[in-house]
């Protein structure tokens, strides 16, 4: 993987803080839990700011990161807020 991740939880009750490092670059983003049974995390990758050809990777990255940390990811085009 290009791209590493590092997920802070519960900065504010059911928002996280996702942490994108990419080399010397490191971007930010709040993703969301999802009221799910299965535990589920709510990703808007263009909250990263990064470049559209950048971010298909990233987001593939995302994808099977958030598979090793057992957790379901939805991933959302636009930006969150």
């Amino acid at each position: 993987m290009k791209y590493n991740f590092f997920l802070k939880r519960n900065i504010h009750m059911y928002n996280h803080l996702v942490i994108c490092t990419c080399g010397q670059n490191k971007y930010e983003a709040i993703c969301e839990s999802a009221p799910t049974k299965k535990e589920t995390i709510l990703f808007w990758p263009d909250d990263f700011g990064l470049m559209l050809e950048d971010r298909e990777e990233m987001i593939k990255d995302l994808i099977e990161w958030s598979e090793t940390q057992g957790f379901k990811c939805i991933i959302h085009q636009g930006k969150r807020c």
